[in-house]
């Protein structure tokens, strides 16, 4: 069901009650999806965690994670970071089928997205 979402919801978050949870709808502010909570078994959720797709974003999220913490490290990304945004700037892009721009708008997300492509 698409609900209009009242400004005070808007800062709540996502879930509403122990059951259901306001999801947002991309291209409509203001709107989101009210959305039922999945349920999933202790042995679901353990084989779900097993999968390498899980285990890729856990990997790469932690390096990111010590990348941004070390400063030295996060200065030599800072520079990688910026100087993509200055190519960005440069030769203007459209959003890709996802609506993601070229370049992620965050330093952390950039790293993420960096690693990501290394480890693939």
């Amino acid at each position: 069901m698409i609900v209009h979402v009242a400004s005070f919801l808007e800062s709540l978050g996502g879930s509403i009650d122990k059951e259901y949870y306001l999801r947002p709808i991309p291209g409509r502010p203001g709107y989101a999806a009210y959305c039922h909570k999945p349920e999933y078994s202790k042995k679901k959720q353990k084989e779900m965690a097993e999968r390498e797709a899980v285990k890729k974003l856990s990997r790469v999220s932690a390096e990111a994670s010590a990348i941004l913490r070390d400063p030295e490290r996060r200065a030599e990304w800072q520079a990688k970071y910026s100087a993509a945004l200055r190519e960005a700037s440069k030769h203007q892009r459209m959003p890709d089928a996802k609506g993601k721009p070229y370049v992620p708008g965050r330093l952390c997300d950039y790293v993420r997205r960096e690693l990501h492509k290394e480890e693939s």
